[in-house]
């Protein structure tokens, strides 16, 4: 675990981020949502084949006690957009080994219900090369 504090580096880039655009009063409502993790044993934390009730209702089995950051995303997601209200949500954690084998240094991973958002993703991407 003494190296897990690099972990909380994409919501501290998250967070600086969210500070810039309130700082430029973008006229458009932002809210962001850090979904944060202690990486603690103790007592009350959940254990393999424990069922876990999420934010949105789902129900989980906890196969991989390394899952905190993605049950915790899963939560952020439904809060998001029932709590909140949010037609979009973008997500910037760092989960995954995995996406870095899969796209390398230089480029996010990018998973979309929405060929829109998924599009104008990939047209900034292309103007900013």
């Amino acid at each position: 675990m003494p190296t897990m504090k690099a972990d909380m580096g994409g919501a501290a880039a998250a967070l600086a981020a969210f500070s810039v655009l309130a700082g430029a009063r973008i006229p458009a409502p932002l809210s962001l949502v850090l979904c944060l993790a202690e990486n603690a044993v103790g007592p009350t934390s959940y254990k393999p084949d424990d069922i876990l009730t999420l934010h949105s209702g789902k129900t989980v089995e906890v196969n991989n006690t390394d899952a905190e950051g993605r049950l915790l995303l899963a939560d952020g997601v439904s809060f998001a957009v029932r709590e909140l209200g949010a037609d979009c949500v973008l997500d910037a954690a760092t989960l995954t080994g995995a996406q870095l084998v899969s796209t390398g240094n230089l480029h996010a991973a990018i998973v979309s219900n929405s060929g829109g958002t998924r599009a104008t993703r990939h047209r900034c991407r292309s103007r900013n090369r």
